[in-house]
């Protein structure tokens, strides 16, 4: 690899820089699906943002670049994956300065979080053809998501060693988990019997490297398959749910029957409390819209109201 030309008043080459910076995530060990995502949002950046020969130059790129309008999640997604980006490069000494320093995250609201009703969940695990073995393997992967609120990226790199059926458990190893933690889920009977099911309809001449929730020709599944795979049951069920909703539904969920945010943490593999209690605020204003509906004096006021009418 050739060497980058450093930051001068008319060369600076992020391109090929942003080569560098993926392969010093990958030593260190990054997942492939946020290696994807470091590739996806640098590459969409530059794209829109020609001629950056100048350190000035990129500063302005970026003041237009998130002058767009986005959804506040979107936009924070955005910002932390250039901020780390650009922060690399000025480590290396290909930038003065980040020139995302001063750009501040947006406040997000909680409509972020897709919770799905239980009714269109069963409308859409009643789509997969399981009489196939790509519908079982669909039908099969939405019951873990429910089940456990993996994460899709995560599923599409277990093994099948990393399922034991008769302890109800499925391991997330570190290598797989975004988090770099491993961590083991609990299955419901439900769902390891419909697993016991999926894994007869498995090629027996497949290795032990070959994904749990292997495509028919044994390969990973990635997002944009399954995305559009959820997508098409979608449609036929009349319903709207994404991949990640399942996991959101299974969050909320589980806090209303548990009411506990440390348990839902080490599930969903959260480094940090703070991402859980996004869940919690959600929650909680969907109990106030409850409490506004079914609180008994509510019930007086209209008393009180019905009341004046008499004669």
């Amino acid at each position: 690899m050739g060497r980058i030309a450093k930051l001068s008043p008319k060369v600076l080459d992020l391109s090929q820089a942003l080569e560098e910076f993926l392969l010093a995530k990958q030593a260190d060990g990054i997942v492939p699906a946020s290696l994807e995502n470091y590739r996806f949002h640098v590459e969409t950046f530059l794209k829109a943002s020609p001629n950056l020969n100048t350190y000035e130059a990129v500063q302005k790129a970026v003041i237009r670049y998130f002058s767009q309008p986005c959804s506040p999640g979107y936009r924070n997604i955005r910002l932390r994956h250039l901020k780390a980006f650009f922060n690399w490069c000025v480590s290396q000494g290909y930038l003065p300065a980040n020139p995302v320093a001063g750009i501040r995250p947006a406040k997000e609201d909680l409509n972020r979080i897709r919770h799905v009703p239980l009714e269109a969940l069963k409308k859409l695990l009643q789509q997969p053809d399981k009489r196939s073995y790509a519908g079982l393997r669909d039908y099969c992967l939405l019951l873990v998501q429910i089940d456990t609120g993996a994460r899709p990226g995560e599923l599409f790199r277990v093994r099948v060693g990393d399922l034991n059926l008769e302890a109800r458990e499925l391991y997330i190893r570190p290598e797989v988990a975004k988090t770099r933690v491993g961590r083991t889920l609990v299955l419901s009977p439900f769902t390891a019997q419909a697993l016991a099911k999926f894994l007869k309809v498995r090629p027996t001449w497949w290795g032990e490297d070959v994904p749990l929730f292997a495509t028919e020709n044994g390969k990973a599944l990635d997002r944009s398959q399954w995305a559009a795979r959820v997508r098409e049951y979608c449609q036929k069920a009349g319903v709207k749910v994404t991949p990640y909703g399942l996991r959101h539904t299974f969050a909320i969920e589980f806090l209303k029957e548990a009411n506990d945010p440390f348990a839902l943490q080490r599930i969903l593999g959260h480094k940090d409390l703070a991402m859980t209690r996004r869940y919690v605020r959600y929650l909680q204003e969907d109990v106030k819209e409850i409490h506004e509906k079914a609180t008994p004096v509510a019930k007086l006021q209209q008393l009180g109201k019905r009341a004046k009418r008499r004669l």
